[in-house]
């Protein structure tokens, strides 16, 4: 696959092959500039390729470099949120949030609101929702920048949980020595493609060593994390040595205190990391505390302990499946409702509505006059409401999201949340004129009844609000970018939609006045669908870019 921005402009990849096996940890290395986050967005399912395609893709999470914090929601809301995203009902997405909260130190900050937090807490928030749901393909861009010394440690701990559990983990990181030894494939970007590195003894880190014993005739798990080289003691059949990096201790230790029968694990103890041929001896190896194993319940000063299988701090499993993407993208328009309601974001575009009907209706006006004035007053706003819901994430929290369900379905979420605001905006300005206005026609003299007349009012309101949804998905992200330009193509489509000839919210607009002078009510229904397949064209073409553009 490559992958350009513009039409024109130059490649940023190009001719890249890569399979990415389950069980597998794999580090992109390259200088700053060269296209790892790119890279890492499009594996991530967040950008498309320009050309090529990927295939294959599990269950994925994200955690980009820098996470914002203007976002209205706590952290737990927010990992609830997110959790309920990736497909976990919302009680064990809460849940499980508070876990990882208190695994990497912030379960103090779990009430606090998002724009409080340090840059440091805020990246614990980062790192949580992304593990929270067990992703089968875990993407970290840099996502131990800002994280203190005990939290990077976790992370890399969770990243060697996730991998023995049969989970894909891409990460970049500025430090080489992140997560060495635990490393299962690494390439260098240079050039627009990726070439492999091979291993290095240099690169083992700080090994761990496991003494356990076990019935005589036990095997060993399969598939042991890690990868562990395993020594049997001559003496002893029913004892061995299993050494594996530190990294990948924890879970290790896991596997065989899980496994049926158990292993009685009588000795942990961490090894020095190799040093280099081309390094003197004199010369100290490079640390890596972050990846020091937990000691095991229960050692004391020599190492050795006699665990339970419950003693070792590992995440619970999900106890229950997965939820499909249908209500994950469910999930992701709450949560995308959830942001301007919380920010208030709504208020200026309501007062915008209310003014409106505070100057164009008064009691006593013919009711088809004053609900066409309400229906054409809407499309603005409405317009304003999409535009607002499209582009009320910040860029690296969209991404989050788009990870979690694809651009595409997180595009449609905001779409979705911006025209269900202008519906239910649409309804209750109808409602208001109705109970405002006269049921009669224009000049007074002939009867208008209230049920049609309501039915073409909504009809000719939700026509309104199709079409202003479409003109706010066309003047935001991701076809216009700029700020002023989106605002002012935003304010002249929506006036150019209420004035063109076959635009169908003239038309249903047109319908109702007409109506009024002879007191017939004229149902709006052909403009009506009209305007959804306008809507649903719109729809499909923004979200379709969204995957190609963000």
């Amino acid at each position: 696959m490559g992958r350009r921005y513009g039409l024109r402009g130059p490649w940023v990849l190009r001719g890249l092959d890569l399979d990415l096996p389950a069980h597998t940890l794999v580090r992109i290395e390259g200088a700053n500039g060269v296209g790892k986050s790119t890279l890492l967005r499009m594996l991530a399912g967040i950008d498309a390729p320009t050309e090529g395609r990927v295939t294959g893709r599990p269950r994925t999470a994200y955690v980009p470099e820098r996470f914002p914090a203007a976002l209205p929601f706590t952290a737990a809301g927010y990992l609830t949120h997110l959790g309920r995203v990736h497909g976990l009902p919302a009680a064990e997405a809460a849940a499980r949030g508070q876990e990882w909260l208190a695994r990497f130190g912030a379960a103090g900050y779990a009430r606090t609101p998002l724009a409080e937090l340090s840059k440091g807490t805020s990246q614990k928030v980062a790192v949580a929702q992304a593990l929270l749901a067990g992703p089968d393909l875990l993407v970290l861009d840099e996502a131990w920048t800002g994280l203190d010394t005990e939290a990077r440690g976790e992370l890399d701990r969770a990243v060697a949980e996730r991998v023995a559990g049969g989970a894909t983990v891409v990460f970049v990181d500025h430090d080489p020595g992140r997560l060495a030894g635990a490393v299962g494939l690494a390439y260098r970007l240079e050039d627009r493609t990726l070439t492999p590195v091979p291993a290095s003894p240099g690169d083992d880190g700080p090994r761990v060593r496991i003494e356990a014993t076990g019935r005589p005739s036990a095997a060993l798990p399969p598939e042991l994390p890690g990868a562990p080289a395993v020594e049997r003691d001559a003496g002893n059949p029913a004892a061995i040595r299993l050494t594996t990096s530190a990294a990948y201790s924890d879970p290790l230790l896991h596997a065989l205190l899980t496994a049926r029968p158990p292993w009685h694990i009588t000795g942990l103890s961490q090894l020095p990391a190799p040093v280099p041929a081309s390094v003197p001896a004199a010369a100290p190896a490079v640390a890596a505390a972050d990846v020091t194993p937990r000691p095991a319940p229960g050692a004391g000063p020599t190492g050795t302990a006699d665990a339970a299988p419950e003693a070792v701090s590992l995440p619970a499993p999900l106890t229950r499946p997965v939820r499909p993407p249908g209500r994950r993208t469910a999930a992701a328009t709450r949560y995308q409702a959830a942001l301007p309601a919380r920010s208030q974001r709504w208020l200026a575009p309501l007062l915008l509505y209310a003014a409106f009907l505070g100057i164009g209706v008064r009691a006593g006006q013919p009711l088809l006059d004053s609900l066409g004035y309400a229906a054409a007053a809407l499309l603005p706003v409405a317009a304003w409401l999409v535009r607002l819901s499209v582009t009320q994430e910040p860029p690296a929290a969209r991404a989050v999201t788009a990870a979690a369900v694809g651009p595409s379905r997180a595009h449609c979420a905001s779409l979705l949340t911006g025209l269900g605001y202008a519906l239910a905006l649409g309804g209750a300005g109808t409602g208001t004129v109705l109970l405002m206005s006269a049921p009669v026609s224009t000049g007074h003299t002939v009867a208008v009844p209230h049920l049609p007349a309501a039915l073409a009012g909504l009809l000719a309101a939700g026509c309104s609000a199709l079409l202003g949804g479409a003109v706010g998905a066309l003047c935001a992200r991701p076809v216009l970018r700029h700020h002023g330009w989106s605002l002012a193509a935003t304010v002249s489509a929506a006036l150019l939609a209420l004035v063109t000839d076959g635009s169908p919210a003239k038309a249903a607009v047109t319908d109702l006045v007409t109506g009024s002078l002879t007191g017939t009510v004229r149902l709006p229904l052909l403009p009506a669908a009209g305007a959804a397949v306008v809507a649903v064209a719109v729809a499909a073409l923004t979200a379709r870019l969204a995957a190609l553009r963000e």
